[in-house]
């Protein structure tokens, strides 16, 4: 350890070095890779506060704040980078059921905190109109500190994404099924995408929100050659000498690990529109990597960056309708053909006695090309933006998670003026 690297030796003492590093306050720190139980799940999803009569991005996330934090909840509220952006993450989770239930109790207090200040939630990757100018930085010093440093880009992120943490039983683990867990994640691209316009346009993506964060200096994935801890510390050192990074929230990689939580941690997911299936997607992830921990000492064969790379852009171009090479085979896929596979594969071994309802919600975001299309449905129509917007923020209001639109109408049914 170099005198720039910040050593401590107590969970207290390791939260407020961590919490100096992140806001830049201190020096650079890497907390101990924590304790935790393998499959254990947790949830963060970053939400759009809309005015409810425009459905614009409304700058309204600290009123909601402050009415969140008079509830009594096991689950946390958070501000973002921007203050029309509001972040919840769920307590630790075990299942479909729980993760289903928690997030439609966060699902029903947020939109009755924003109801009371004048603004509606909304889920998706991407505001379809709003302009990155606009946007207001939170004032915290932790964003203003990612402002210093990242200039517009960090207006620019006022995008909208779903993190699912895996519990590891070590922190060699949480490398290894990291870099499995990395070869997928197009996948949950291709099966979250949901922001088809950007600024105002129809972006041609399904996910327009995959392409900012590619913007970032730390974004990718983690080096396929790190293979255990060890080996990750010393990376980590050797970038904070040079000043690149000062806490593990400056890696922006795909998937990373998240030792103070004992998790590696999802990164690549638009937050869906409704909740029920941000927990099924969530439980797809866990899946995955309970039966990757259960072949020990298995890597992948092939972490090849440009296979991963063009793996993510078709997942972004074309969501559930994009191919997906499978790098272990080179043989190139239906994405909807893969997803479907693992589905019946972890079915056959999972221990969650719901993960069928699970399953059954990801089908649905299969049908009918996805999420992304069920909203550009309504631009086919003749919806314009705005409508857009009310359709999204509708989807996350209604009690039960929304199927492909019975119809191709616009949003109010007529298009905007």
């Amino acid at each position: 350890m170099t005198e720039s690297i910040n050593v401590v030796d107590n969970a207290a003492d390791s939260a407020a070095a961590q919490a100096r590093a992140v806001s830049g306050a201190g020096p650079a720190f890497l907390p101990p890779f924590a304790q935790s139980r393998l499959g254990s799940m947790g949830i963060e999803l970053e939400l759009m506060v809309l005015d409810r009569l425009t459905h614009d991005l409304m700058p309204a996330a600290p009123d909601i704040l402050l009415l969140l934090d008079k509830l009594d909840k096991k689950w946390v509220a958070t501000p973002e980078i921007t203050t029309s952006m509001l972040e919840v993450a769920t307590s630790v989770l075990g299942s479909f059921r729980e993760a289903a239930g928690q997030l439609e109790e966060i699902r029903t207090s947020v939109q009755r905190a924003a109801f009371a200040v004048g603004a509606a939630i909304s889920g998706g990757g991407a505001h379809p109109f709003q302009k990155w100018n606009e946007q207001r930085i939170y004032p915290k010093d932790r964003y203003r500190e990612s402002a210093r440093k990242y200039g517009y880009l960090a207006k620019m992120f006022t995008v909208f994404g779903m993190h699912v943490h895996i519990g590891m039983a070590s922190a060699d683990e949480a490398v290894r099924v990291g870099a499995w867990l990395t070869q997928r994640a197009p996948l949950f691209i291709a099966l979250s995408a949901n922001s088809p316009c950007w600024q105002g346009e129809d972006s041609g993506f399904c996910s327009a929100r995959s392409n900012v964060v590619g913007a970032f200096p730390m974004s990718g994935i983690m080096p396929p050659d790190i293979r255990s801890w060890d080996e990750f510390s010393a990376h980590f050192e050797r970038l904070a000498r040079h000043g690149i990074v000062n806490s593990i929230k400056d890696f922006y990689w795909d998937v990373r690990p998240k030792p103070e939580y004992g998790t590696i941690e999802l990164r690549v997911l638009d937050t869906p529109l409704h909740p029920a299936h941000a927990a099924a997607l969530a439980c797809y992830a866990r899946e995955l990597c309970i039966a990757v921990a259960n072949e020990p000492g298995a890597w992948p064969r092939d972490g090849s960056r440009e296979v991963y790379t063009w793996n993510r852009f078709n997942a972004a171009k074309d969501g559930v309708r994009a191919s997906w090479i499978d790098p272990e085979t080179g043989v190139a896929r239906p994405v909807d053909e893969v997803v479907r596979a693992d589905l019946a594969r972890l079915s056959a071994r999972s221990l969650d006695p719901d993960f069928a309802q699970a399953c059954a919600l990801i089908e649905e975001l299969l049908r009918d090309g996805g999420q992304a299309r069920w909203l550009t449905a309504h631009m086919a129509a003749g919806a314009g933006m705005n409508d857009l917007a009310r359709a999204a923020a509708e989807m996350f209001d209604a009690a039960a998670a929304p199927s492909a639109p019975a119809s191709a109408k616009p949003a109010g049914g007529k298009a905007a003026q």
